[in-house]
């Protein structure tokens, strides 16, 4: 059986064609995502070219097959250029376009002329496979969409492989009209699968993305990008819980930037924000993986830490003390000396309220404000008083 090959063709530029106005379309909508205009484009693009190969067979025009050819090859260019994009990695637009512009002056030499069909495939199968591994290498933001768009192109590349076997080898020839039954065959009704379903998920990746940035947003402290004073309380009571099922121990460290509105005063603000991200940057690298970290507020942080005890968590809070002071002599040209203090509360069953303990860390800082700063100081066993956990410090 021959499939009506003209028809199918107009079927297929029909379905890029549409998939591309929508893609475009929601650009509109959000011109700062520019890889919905990509995309849409390269749909376009694809739509054109199939509508030139049809022409080809139908005028017997080699010419146009290979100018249908180029423009496929610069729908898939185009395509690796936008998931590129949607990860923030660069992708020169002179690259999209290369696998196109060779095939037109492939078109040119009479050799290789006899191969455009399989050339195009070739150049589409590559970007496609490029982009699946692009799209791969993304994994770590944990999207459902992505694995969608990677299980779309990696079958597509696929496809296209088939396809260049099967015009090289003769099953199908360059510009001749392929049997159902034919291993060219399935390709024109699994591109239109590609285009309608890429264009979907296109749109639900850009919108899981929008949605875990605004997430990330939500629970992260503008300035210094670590987690704000809600998220950081909220994370540590489920890791107080957790201690307290396993009968493991917890520990709270508290830290104030010493004489920090002195800073901003002797400095401006821009050196201060600085010292905040400063510190910010020593305390992550000095944790373990799952420590919490967290802003209070002003210039003042904590630290959650799990599984550690009153000496490793008085320990490790000397290091990012020490760490702190040896980075911030100087910041941006700057002599600024800062320092910061902390105080230390631990539960070795993590049987007590967090509250408790944050506040047993809190009257440890503020003993070790009183005590001249610049220094770390253990939490004693007793609950701190009702007077002393309202003490207010100002640097």
């Amino acid at each position: 059986m021959t499939l009506d090959l003209p028809t199918l063709m107009v079927m297929q530029s029909f379905a890029m064609a549409s998939a591309g106005a929508v893609l475009l379309f929601a650009w509109t909508q959000n011109r700062v995502v520019s890889s919905l205009a990509l995309w849409g484009i390269a749909d376009f693009s694809a739509a054109a070219g199939i509508l030139l190969l049809m022409f080809a067979v139908e005028l017997e025009q080699p010419g146009l097959s290979a100018l249908g050819g180029a423009l496929l090859c610069a729908q898939a260019g185009l395509i690796w250029k936008a998931a590129r994009n949607i990860d923030g990695k660069p992708a020169p637009l002179v690259l999209a376009f290369l696998g196109g512009g060779l095939i037109v002056a492939a078109g040119a030499v009479p050799v290789v002329r006899e191969y455009d069909g399989s050339v195009a495939l070739a150049g589409g199968a590559v970007y496609t496979a490029i982009t699946a591994i692009s799209l791969w290498r993304g994994r770590g933001d944990r999207l459902i969409a992505r694995w969608a768009l990677f299980s779309f192109a990696t079958i597509h590349a696929l496809a296209l492989l088939v396809g260049t076997l099967s015009t090289f080898i003769g099953t199908t020839g360059q510009d001749s009209v392929p049997q159902l039954a034919s291993l060219f065959g399935f390709i024109y009704f699994e591109s239109v699968v590609f285009a309608l379903g890429t264009a979907v998920f296109a749109l639900a990746l850009i919108k899981e993305r929008n949605e875990a940035a605004s997430l990330v947003a939500a629970s992260t402290d503008g300035l210094t990008g670590v987690a704000n004073r809600a998220t950081l309380l909220d994370s540590a009571e489920r890791a107080m819980q957790r201690c307290r099922r396993n009968g493991a121990p917890i520990a709270v460290v508290m830290f104030d930037l010493d004489r920090f509105k002195r800073i901003n005063d002797l400095h401006g603000h821009a050196i201060g924000d600085a010292v905040l991200q400063k510190f910010c940057e020593i305390a992550t690298a000095a944790l373990r993986p799952h420590d919490l970290f967290g802003r209070l507020g002003g210039e003042e942080f904590a630290a959650v830490m799990p599984g550690c005890g009153l000496e490793a968590a008085c320990a490790r809070a000397e290091r990012i003390r020490v760490a702190f002071v040896e980075a911030s002599k100087f910041i941006r040209g700057r002599q600024v000396k800062a320092s910061v203090s902390g105080g230390v509360s631990a539960s070795e069953a993590a049987d007590e309220i967090f509250d408790v303990l944050l506040e047993r860390a809190d009257a440890a800082l503020y003993a070790a404000k009183a005590e001249g700063r610049n220094r770390v100081k253990r939490a004693g066993n007793a609950a701190p008083s009702e007077e002393k956990s309202n003490i207010f410090r100002v640097a």
